[in-house]
């Protein structure tokens, strides 16, 4: 384990909000059983609240093969279930190559087919690889003047667990995950090619717009920013569609378009660009637009893209 992981793990201590408390390396499963199945999973933080809510933390500092903890916790869970009011979250560093930390946010959905509450989510998301490596080979001590952000780490946590409203036996979380986000944009368009997703959404006005670099594609950055999450032990996955879109925008005020923003671009590190400032995207976003006027309107103040963070691209 390298210093990162031991030096966040005392620092969440301090930054839990009010009403919470946390521990460290703590065993998920009964020590009879570990002995029996030869491997004991342990939270490298465990947050828990006096009416029983918990969630479980893995930081993915370095790993080369980061969902072998996800396994870990999910073969647990079918000896050794996880009661509804716990959830499992890995935060994943940008030292973790894209296909494994993708990897490991697609085992995320076969958690919840085995009936867990999981999610992923982005560790120190402002800052790339490099900067990780180093930072996990320094000694506490001088973790400690690095100032990290912790407190926005905590809460980015807790943030992406917390349900936004259910609606339909869904619950509406906000993206934990790039790849999420990503998906979400990959879904508009799937939907706006069905006679039925176009007539449902018709024609709207839009002006923040989320950006995927390798496909040259946009989509509304509300729509991108919240995922649908069914309940656990489903196959439904969880990308947004179209059809919930258009029945919670505009008639829940916990649906938000100014809560998507602010998230996508301060806990996912989503990079903002307007206008001029985004001339790189003048002529995909021409071609894209051409293709979908009969159903986006661009905000007369102009498009502001987001792009994901350029570790991740």
């Amino acid at each position: 384990m390298g210093a990162l992981t031991g030096y966040l793990q005392e620092a969440f201590v301090h930054h839990v909000p009010e009403g919470w408390r946390c521990r460290h390396e703590v065993s998920v499963l009964a020590p009879e059983l570990a002995s029996l199945l030869g491997y004991a999973p342990r939270a490298d933080v465990l947050l828990e609240r006096p009416d029983g809510r918990r969630i479980w933390i893995e930081f993915e500092i370095s790993r080369a093969d980061p969902v072998a903890n996800h396994a870990k916790f999910a073969t647990a869970h079918l000896f050794q279930p996880q009661p509804p009011q716990d959830a499992f979250v890995a935060m994943v560093s940008p030292h973790v190559t894209p296909g494994r930390r993708n990897l490991a946010a697609n085992t995320i959905a076969l958690m919840r087919r085995v009936g867990m509450a999981a999610f992923q989510t982005v560790l120190l998301p402002q800052l790339n690889g490099t900067d990780i490596k180093r930072l996990n080979h320094l000694d506490r001590t001088t973790l400690a003047r690095e100032h990290l952000p912790v407190r926005e780490e905590v809460e980015r946590a807790l943030a992406v667990v917390e349900p936004v409203l259910t609606m339909h036996e869904r619950r509406i979380h906000l993206a934990g995950d790039i790849l999420e986000v990503l998906l979400n944009l990959q879904q508009w368009h799937v939907d706006l090619a069905t006679d039925a997703g176009r007539q449902a959404w018709g024609r709207r006005t839009i002006t923040y717009f989320v950006v995927d670099p390798r496909s040259e594609r946009f989509a509304p950055a509300k729509f991108c920013a919240y995922t649908a999450v069914p309940p656990p032990g489903t196959a439904a996955r969880s990308e947004m569609t179209v059809e919930l879109y258009v029945t919670l925008d505009g008639t829940d005020g916990r649906f938000d378009g100014y809560k998507a923003h602010t998230h996508l671009t301060r806990r996912l590190a989503f990079v903002e660009r307007r206008g001029l400032e985004a001339a790189g995207l003048a002529d995909a976003f021409a071609r894209w637009l051409d293709a979908q006027k009969e159903f986006v309107i661009v905000h007369r103040d102009g498009p502001v893209f987001l792009l994901p963070p350029a570790w991740w691209r």
